[in-house]
């Protein structure tokens, strides 16, 4: 299994510095194919502005920037040795991809030995098992509570991640910590296995291997356990 992926809680710039440095190592100034379609806040074509920001000190100039799902073809990743997936809202994103190729498309990319993916926040949950750990259930957790606006019935990701989903900006306040117990708790009784990501904080799956790096610990929790993941640790219990 050739995958590498880097998934992110959700930061931004000085929390993501580590995170985009490993993706520029692994991309090793090929092109990038940037994906802001979760973007949801105003308007998507300034994104590479931020996303240039971003790589560029790392040796990333050659980026693509995709406004329309359908421009995820095969032959456009073909020339791509990197993707990166932004924030926003994570329905909105699932639907893209799933009502076009992109979604096959992205799967097939993965597979080969030399792509790195990565992805924060809702371009992070679609590695998941379900994007469904995000979804609105009235708890009010600023950022970890997406609507599915535009009524995707298919919420199933990529499922990357031996069947673990992605709870994404955790912790981020620390008066939201009992409602995120709250949302935590329903989510495992309807079986759900998690990985809690603070924003600072990614999951990298290389060489068959799946660690936290960040400055911030990860959560592991399932029924049976919980689990706090320190930076480089390797994570044993997935």
């Amino acid at each position: 299994n050739a995958m590498k992926l880097i998934l992110n809680g959700g930061g931004s710039d000085e929390q993501i510095r580590d995170s985009i440095s490993l993706f520029a190592q692994h991309v090793k100034g090929g092109k990038v194919m940037y994906i802001p379609l979760a973007w949801n806040n105003g308007n998507m074509e300034n994104c590479i502005d931020w996303f240039r920001t971003q790589v560029e000190p790392f040796g990333i100039s050659n980026i693509i920037q995709i406004l329309d799902a359908k421009k995820i073809t095969k032959e456009e990743l073909k020339k791509c040795t990197g993707i990166f997936i932004g924030g926003g809202n994570t329905y909105k994103l699932l639907k893209m991809l799933k009502e076009t190729p992109a979604f096959e498309n992205i799967k097939e990319f993965m597979l080969r030995k030399d792509s790195i993916i990565m992805g924060g926040s809702a371009g992070a949950l679609i590695f998941g098992k379900s994007i469904d750990s995000c979804l609105d259930d009235g708890l009010g957790i600023k950022s970890i509570c997406d609507q599915n606006l535009v009524g995707l019935k298919d919420t199933t990701g990529f499922n990357c991640i031996n069947g673990y989903s992605i709870l994404p900006h955790y912790m981020r306040k620390p008066e939201q910590a009992n409602l995120t117990n709250q949302r935590i708790e329903r989510l495992l009784s309807e079986g759900y296995k998690l990985i809690c990501l603070p924003e600072e904080t990614s999951l990298v799956i290389e060489d068959n291997k799946i660690r936290i790096i960040g400055s911030q610990p990860a959560k592991i929790i399932t029924k049976e356990t919980n689990k706090t993941i320190q930076n480089t640790e390797i994570v044993r219990c997935l």
